[in-house]
């Protein structure tokens, strides 16, 4: 009640985006993998390891890594360094309570070419993981998706053969890779921007990732289809010109359609955008970009979307050299743009990949891509979760840092005899009473809960000889006073009757207050009192009165008589 009052104008925000506990584990990065797994109360998992190398570990709350002889406790995260050789790796939860754990072995191969690799840059996977909460899962849609690339220096080593490709050739992807839901189906939408020491080239491609056999039928654009290991795609491309850095990169792609799908892929290169292919799929309708944390489309790959330098085509992977490139991911929600709430610094929805590459955060929004021969798997967030307990249930959700939230006490609730009224909010642990039309910025994980009384209602019969019944409320344990005269007027007091089924004669009590009551007052006419006290005095007062009259009368008669008989 108290709550709902907190966040009504919130709610209305669009970037506001609702959560949901999960525990399932997980798998992310197409070339390295890295791991997310629920740990069991008091459990150790186990997972053998190939040194030397790096292991990259991110927890919810504490645990133990067991290696090499050594027990190491991790809080939030850290880097192990694995030495040479095979190694047992232990990781484990001593506390009552599941944890959480993402993890990502990085082997490098003893002749110096880096095993590791991977898409490199921002992936919002929908799965968000904070110290101190659970598994956080999230959902939604838009209708365009932007990559803002700032390429200050890139320079690559191509490590295989392909697609026009040769070894030592220095080509380079960066690739904005999105799924589509559009009728009923999944399309994975790819903008990428392929570029060498001298050239830079724009391609797109359409893939069905509705089922495993899901062709491409009815779509037409300025490109043309064909197929890849048996898979069936769209293809455009288009040179644009000379790649001198730095430069300013933009790609993107937007979606719109009823009864047919539209989809707009543009580009731009310092200048103003450029929509350079516009591909219709035909009868099929209603096209959004999603992102979902709790779902797959075919072969398990998820429901993503991504902003990743890769290598080039083809699934070659290319050696960094050198790089100075920063990478923001944004989404479009009613006309404006928003940052991705939550980033993880590999991808999964392509097949080319880089080595010697990690994405640093520089802020909440933007990774700096850097050469270095271990990745940084993430998180990159721009969105905290803020949780929200009320009387009416708990809703979770994630904010952008430095969201204002109107702190609004909310009317009292009653329930037949129970009343909850609002006193205030528990903030992170803190009280705050009595606040209201106050505001609340929220830079990091919040607990907002709501804090009320509980009052029972206590109904009085007859006070002050006021048989109009009233009512008032208190809380649990509070003692109230009830003090009345024994007579007033023509009434005297008979007692206190509490819930029909306790009689207490006193006039004045002290009344505990443990759940409902209803205390009625009994009051006796005063006239009845004395009605019966009479039965034992006014006998004697009429017998002697009856004599007196008696006597006169006799007295009377006997004189008459007297002086008839006398006349």
């Amino acid at each position: 009640m108290i709550l709902l009052a907190l966040v009504v104008a919130a709610l209305t925000q669009p970037q506001l985006i609702n959560l949901t506990i999960s525990s399932f584990n997980i798998t992310i990065g197409s070339g390295t993998p890295m791991y997310g797994i629920l740990l069991e109360p008091n459990s150790t998992y186990v997972t053998m390891v190939n040194g030397p190398g790096l292991l990259y570990i991110l927890a919810n709350s504490s645990i133990v890594i067991k290696v090499q002889g050594k027990d190491l406790l991790i809080n939030s995260y850290a880097f192990v360094s694995i030495g040479v050789g095979e190694r047992e790796v232990n990781i484990i939860n001593n506390h009552n309570y599941s944890a959480y754990v993402f993890y990502m072995y990085q082997h490098n191969q003893s002749d110096g070419i880096p095993y590791t690799h991977n898409p490199i840059g921002l992936a919002d996977y929908g799965i968000a993981l904070y110290y101190g909460e659970p598994l956080l899962t999230y959902s939604y849609t838009t209708n365009e998706a932007l990559g803002v690339v700032a390429i200050r220096s890139l320079r690559a080593f191509d490590l295989g053969n392909g697609c026009g490709v040769n070894v030592s050739d220095d080509y380079v992807d960066i690739q904005l890779n999105a799924i589509m839901r559009s009728g009923g189906g999944y399309y994975l939408l790819q903008d990428v921007a392929m570029l060498n020491g001298t050239g830079l080239t724009i391609i797109d491609n359409v893939w069905n990732m509705t089922s495993q056999n899901a062709t491409l039928r009815g779509i037409y654009g300025l490109g043309t289809t064909g197929s890849f290991n048996g898979e069936q795609y769209y293809a455009y491309s288009e040179y644009v010109g000379s790649f001198k850095p730095p430069i300013n990169l933009t790609l993107a792609i937007a979606v719109s359609g009823h009864e047919s799908t539209h989809v707009g892929f543009g580009y731009s290169a310092g200048n103003g955008l450029v929509w350079f292919d516009n591909v219709t799929i035909a009868s099929v309708g209603e096209p959004r970009l999603i992102v979902n944390g709790s779902g797959y489309v075919k072969l398990g790959i998820p429901i993503d979307l991504e902003l990743v330098i890769t290598g080039p085509v083809c699934g070659i992977v290319a050696l960094i050299k050198s790089a100075n490139v920063s990478l923001t991911l944004l989404r479009s929600v009613n006309g404006s743009l928003y940052p991705v709430p939550y980033a993880w610094g590999i991808g999964t929805l392509t097949g080319e990949t880089v080595a010697n590459a990690t994405a640093s955060p520089t802020s909440g929004v933007t990774v700096d891509v850097s050469s270095g021969a271990y990745e940084y798997p993430g998180p990159v967030y721009y969105y905290v979760p803020l949780l929200i307990t009320t009387i009416n249930g708990s809703r979770s959700l994630m904010v952008p840092r430095g969201y204002v939230i109107r702190l609004t006490l909310g009317e009292p609730l009653v329930n037949g005899d129970l009343m909850v009224k609002p006193v205030g909010y528990v903030v992170n642990g803190t009280l705050t009473v009595h606040v209201n039309n106050s505001s609340l910025v929220i830079n990091g994980p919040t607990i907002i809960k709501e804090a009320y009384d509980v009052l029972y209602r206590v109904t009085l019969i007859g006070v002050k000889g006021n048989e109009t019944p009233t009512v008032q409320w208190y809380p649990m344990g509070y003692v109230i006073r009830l003090s009345e005269p024994r007579y007033m007027g023509p009434l005297a007091f008979n007692g206190y009757l509490i819930n029909n089924r306790t009689l207490v004669s006193a006039p004045s009590i002290n009344v505990t207050i443990n759940g409902p009551l209803t205390i009625k007052v009994l009051w006796g006419s005063v006239i009845n009192v004395y009605a019966l006290t009479a039965l034992y005095v006014a006998p004697p007062i009429i017998s002697l009165v009856i004599v007196i009259v008696n006597l006169l009368t006799v007295n009377g008669l006997l004189k008459g008589r007297g002086d008839m008989q006398r006349g």
